[in-house]
């Protein structure tokens, strides 16, 4: 049985990102780190299925976890973008309303809207209202009667950035375990047992960043169901039709009224150059199931067609889905991140409902678990944030 000082279960990207802090901050004294993946590679599931979208956190509370890692992790992640050479497209977003809003009905969008710009204010997220004219000036192709331009917002190829963080992780000597899927979890002293489906490993500190079964994981650990993830299916058909492709090029999201649970379905281009529409929001019930019951291209038509009239069905193709890990707060509403030390000795950190912005915060996430007191005491790293930006990022 191999011995480690940590344990990460997931290869997602806040997986591979932990891993890759852990280790970088414990350069002179490095930890043996073992990262658990049931899947043959990083981010085969919610990392790697999703619009790549490096949100700003406008969208979220700015108290919350969401909000706040979502604001520092977007920037690290554009740094960590540009100084890697992962594919990276700076199109900003706007937040749209359209004719059709207006004639059904504008106070909800403008509530949204509203509620949009005071995050901002709070967070000094750089904003800016604009009128037809102006967004025609961004997008000579989008019809709306105005919206909120945030200049900031990136896309960045989820894969390549999971894969680049692996690749950092294994250079301070992580280990990655993959096609290791995990089927219990006992506590041993001061350390936990973790069987796999192919081996048995010894750990002083267990992370549970498994995503999509974060609850399952988290079950074998306590031996009890504390948590249960609501899967939440989103699909994606992309815009084919050569001389339509073109017409939208920055991320184009509908205002939404504040109840809504998702941002809505949108035009999202991406740094390869192809341009797809999505997702919307299907509750299922299998976590693997990312096919049945697809959702009409007509729908999506019907959802864009008042920004884009030239959207046609036939200029959409089916792409691919993805499925959120969402948590069900009290009251019906979406949970903020939740990052519990569920134990303090042994460390047993469990990471849950990591949806969306969780590719944004990824790297914020990783410094939060790595300042956690219970990691700090049995690990005593150095403090990240004593360091110049330049030499932690480099």
């Amino acid at each position: 049985m191999s011995t480690y000082d940590v344990c990460i279960v997931g290869a997602g990207v806040v997986g591979c990102a932990i891993a890759r802090e852990l280790g970088r901050r414990h350069r002179d004294s490095p930890l043996r780190i073992v990262v658990l993946e049931q899947h043959e590679k990083v981010g085969e599931e919610t990392s790697g299925r999703n619009s790549g979208v490096l949100h700003s956190g406008i969208h979220e509370d700015p108290c919350s976890l969401k909000g706040q890692l979502a604001r520092e992790g977007s920037a690290l992640a554009v740094s960590y973008a540009l100084q890697h050479g992962i594919p990276l497209l700076r199109t900003g977003m706007v937040i749209a309303i359209s004719w059709e809003d207006v004639r059904r009905g504008l106070w909800r969008e403008v509530s949204m809207l509203r509620r949009l710009w005071v995050n901002a204010w709070k967070t000094n997220i750089r904003v800016s209202f604009v009128t037809p004219s102006g967004l025609r000036a961004w997008e000579p192709n989008l019809r709306s009667c105005g919206g909120i331009i945030i200049p900031s917002v990136s896309v960045i190829d989820p894969l390549a950035f999971a894969q680049s963080l692996r690749t950092e992780s294994e250079a301070t000597d992580a280990q990655f375990a993959f096609n290791n899927r995990v089927i219990g979890i006992d506590e041993d002293a001061d350390a936990y047992i973790v069987t796999t489906d192919r081996q048995r490993i010894r750990a002083a500190c267990l992370i549970n960043a498994a995503g999509l079964h974060a609850d399952d994981i988290a079950a074998f650990a306590l031996h009890n169901k504390k948590y249960t993830i609501h899967p939440l299916r989103g699909e994606y058909y992309e815009l084919v039709t050569p001389e339509k492709k073109c017409l939208i090029g920055r991320l184009v999201y509908p205002a939404l009224p504040p109840q809504a649970t998702g941002k809505g379905i949108h035009f999202s281009p991406r740094p390869n150059g192809q341009l797809f529409v999505g997702p919307n929001e299907l509750a299922i019930k299998d976590k693997r199931d990312y096919t049945s019951r697809k959702t009409p291209p007509s729908l999506f038509v019907e959802a864009l067609q008042k920004f884009l009239p030239a959207l046609d069905e036939r200029d959409l193709r089916w792409a691919y889905s993805g499925i959120r890990p969402r948590v069900i707060a009290a009251g019906g509403h979406k949970s903020d991140f939740i990052v519990s030390v569920d134990r303090e000795d042994p460390p047993l950190i469990n990471l849950v409902g990591i949806e969306s912005p969780g590719l944004s915060a990824a790297l914020a996430l990783a410094r939060h678990v790595g300042d956690l007191p219970c990691i700090q005491k049995r690990f005593r790293p150095i403090d990240s944030r004593s360091l110049s930006h330049d030499a932690y990022d480099r």
